[in-house]
């Protein structure tokens, strides 16, 4: 593994859910060229901790999610992962980066010797948000959030009945 603790500490720096290199840009990272086995073939990029160079990536959370060897690509995605060395200095507050795209929420925790990063779908935490209190948005379905939520939730596909009414909730035009 010491061949790429060099992309260990890269991958480990990086405050993202996804990245995309080249193989060459893994060699100037790791500071020396790919066998000729990651170029030919997939396996090589297994996630699996039996090979040093997983163990690089798997170690420090991340996880190869495509591979293309005519292009010479690699496609990394950050996995939920908790890391905890010894607390020592407590002058560095943890940081949360909360980054958000058209399908995914995504929290990055970030201390002087500690990370998390977790990835949910909007779908996943409205769902858990109905889940824990169902009354949630309100209780009368005139109120102005309700004119709101309904279009959000609609987007997401749920369907939407008036819970006093019992008729599909329709948009707003």
């Amino acid at each position: 593994m010491l061949k790429y603790s060099a992309l260990s500490e890269y991958l480990l720096k990086q405050n993202t859910i996804s990245l995309s290199f080249d193989f060459q840009q893994i060699e100037q990272i790791i500071g020396s060229p790919l066998p000729a086995s990651a170029c030919t073939h997939r396996a090589w990029w297994a996630n699996t901790l039996s090979h040093p160079q997983a163990k690089s990536w798997l170690n420090v959370g991340w996880k190869v999610i495509n591979v293309d060897l005519k292009m010479q690509k690699v496609d990394f995605e950050h996995q939920l992962i908790l890391h905890i060395d010894k607390v020592s200095d407590t002058e560095n507050k943890p940081s949360l980066i909360l980054a958000t795209d058209k399908d995914d929420v995504i929290f990055i925790l970030n201390g002087a010797t500690a990370s998390a990063t977790s990835k949910y779908s909007w779908k996943q935490i409205v769902q858990t948000l109905i889940d824990v209190n169902p009354h949630l948005f309100g209780d009368i379905t005139n109120q102005p959030d309700h004119y709101i939520f309904p279009e959000m939730l609609s987007e997401l596909g749920y369907s939407i009945i008036n819970w006093e009414t019992g008729e599909s909730w329709m948009p707003l035009k």
